[in-house]
């Protein structure tokens, strides 16, 4: 079905707007899809948004409501429970500067609630504002002004519209909301990225850039000119001495080769994090929302571990980026420190209500040690001590630039690493 047009809209608005003025909100039902407003004058009516990302609606139905209530509420529906229920529509119209955005006010002689319905694809949003609060159906963006469009197609009328909206619902078609469609896109998404990291480490190992530098070397020291063949010029700085020369196409090999030794590592860690994705099946487990990359969202650097209860682990790769993923985590997503190693830390993303086993935690710090620490910090069968809480308890101390933090109800656990 494709979206409503900015015609569409505000055909809908006007020919609803009149009847349902005056009407009183009293029923607000919800479901992972949106929300449906009983409305009531002489009689009732139903405003179905619905809100799937690509093509949101809205539509009134009179009388029979074809909405389903969820078994799960959501905070925006409690929020409109609150302070709009009871109260009246006192005016619909289209904020037509924003394109395919719709206003909402509802009064009585003691207070007031405004609704805004962003209908617009990929932003479909619901924002509630009253007693000076706002809270939404997803995090909102910023509204651009719509682009002209020259020759739209023609409108559909409100019964094509409703009716193509029905058939959608009783085709039995899966949405872009259901479950299982999510967490096989998500796995997909996940196992094409670690592949494409897999070729690229692969490129890494098979490079001879490490032993490029190291014949450039032999040949400075050997030969004791900068005068070197055609093909290692491209190593040699003419600008510095001969020691300098020698001393960096050394240093450059030895860090070449390291950089290969960590890669060959990584490589193998990949190969079983994608031997395990492609083996994990859809569960009851996974029909909850997939996991939103906090990496992306965050916009920061640093490495993501799948763990097997299907939570996420992220560690970055500086004090900055650390932060960034820790002001973009949920409350209920644990941060996670090894004790008396600085800057050894990690988030794991998790589902509200998911365990995160001890087991889970040592894989966690033991991979944080890898990504964070040198091989030199930490040797097997040492003992670590890992620290444990709840992101809500953590906060950034303002203005440090080590990225340092404060916590409190934080949980102890050690064990003895298995793994350098």
């Amino acid at each position: 079905m494709k979206a409503l047009s900015q015609q569409e809209v505000q055909h809908i608005v006007g020919y609803f707007a009149p009847i349902l003025d005056g009407a009183q909100l009293q029923d607000v039902l919800v479901n992972d899809r949106g929300l449906a407003l009983g409305f009531h004058t002489d009689r009732h009516y139903w405003m179905v948004l619905d809100l799937v990302p690509n093509t949101p609606m809205m539509l009134v139905f009179e009388e029979t409501c074809p909405f389903k209530k969820g078994p799960k509420t959501k905070p925006v529906s409690l929020f409109l429970n609150s302070h709009g229920r009871d109260l009246f529509l006192t005016s619909l119209t289209v904020k037509e500067e924003w394109g395919r955005v719709i206003h909402m006010q509802l009064k009585n002689s003691q207070t007031e609630c405004e609704v805004e319905i962003r209908l617009i694809p990929k932003q479909a949003n619901l924002l509630v504002k009253a007693h000076g609060k706002q809270v939404a159906w997803e995090k909102p963006l910023e509204l651009m002004p719509p682009p002209f469009v020259e020759n739209p197609p023609p409108p559909r009328t409100l019964g094509e519209i409703h009716e193509e909206w029905l058939n959608e619902q009783s085709s039995g078609k899966k949405s872009s909301l259901d479950p299982v469609v999510q967490w096989e896109k998500q796995k997909q998404k996940d196992l094409e990225k670690k592949r494409k990291a897999l070729g690229e480490i692969q490129k890494q190992i098979e490079s001879d850039k490490d032993q490029q530098w190291f014949e450039a070397g032999q040949y400075l020291k050997t030969h004791g000119t900068l005068q070197v063949p055609e093909h290692l010029k491209s190593f040699v700085s003419a600008d510095q001495s001969l020691s300098w020369n020698i001393e960096n196409t050394f240093s450059k090999a030895k860090q070449m080769a390291a950089k290969k030794d960590g890669a060959r590592e990584r490589l193998e860690t990949l190969r079983e994090e994608i031997l395990r994705l492609e083996k994990t099946k859809y569960s009851e487990k996974a029909a909850k929302p997939a996991l939103v990359d906090l990496m992306q969202k965050a916009e920061a650097r640093g490495r993501k571990l799948h763990l097997s209860s299907g939570a996420l682990a992220y560690c970055g790769k500086s004090a900055a980026d650390n932060l960034a993923l820790l002001r973009q985590a949920k409350a209920w997503d644990y941060w996670l420190h090894l004790r008396d190693y600085p800057g050894a830390h990690a988030i794991i993303h998790r589902q509200r209500d998911q365990l995160i086993s001890d087991q889970e935690i040592q894989e966690v710090s033991e991979w944080v040690a890898r990504e964070s620490l040198s091989s030199k910090s930490l040797m097997v069968g040492q003992k670590v001590a890992v620290v444990i809480v709840e992101c809500r308890f953590v906060r950034p101390i303002k203005g440090d630039k080590l990225g340092r933090v404060t916590y409190h109800s934080e949980k102890t656990l050690s064990f003895t690493l298995r793994h350098s």
